[in-house]
């Protein structure tokens, strides 16, 4: 679907999906630090809190930008990660949803 398919209303509701699941992946990690931060025993195991941050970093960094031309994956992408609902896609054509919600089965 190319960003022609797409009224400016639903991509204001894309938007809000997308900056939704942005901040919940955000919280998400965030608990996951406080774990591992509180686990902390040795030289190794912060080098390895290290590691774990700069690759989310990098994967987070990749998944940040908003692209229309890509939004439907990206939207299916954190319906299955959990960090949207499909109820957070309310406005969003059947057609859309039901696409999303085929992509985040795999």
């Amino acid at each position: 679907m190319s960003a022609i398919d797409w009224s400016k209303d639903e991509i204001v509701v894309a938007r809000h999906a997308f900056e939704r699941g942005n901040q919940k992946s955000i919280e998400v990690l965030i608990v996951k630090l406080q774990k591992q931060i509180n686990s902390l025993s040795s030289a190794e195991s912060i080098w390895e809190l290290h590691d774990f941050l700069s690759t989310e970093r990098f994967d987070h960094e990749g998944r940040s930008e908003f692209d229309e031309t890509k939004i439907l994956f990206i939207l299916a992408d954190m319906v299955k990660r959990d960090l949207i609902s499909t109820e957070d896609l309310q406005g969003l054509s059947d057609k859309k949803i039901s696409k999303i919600k085929a992509m985040s089965m795999f």
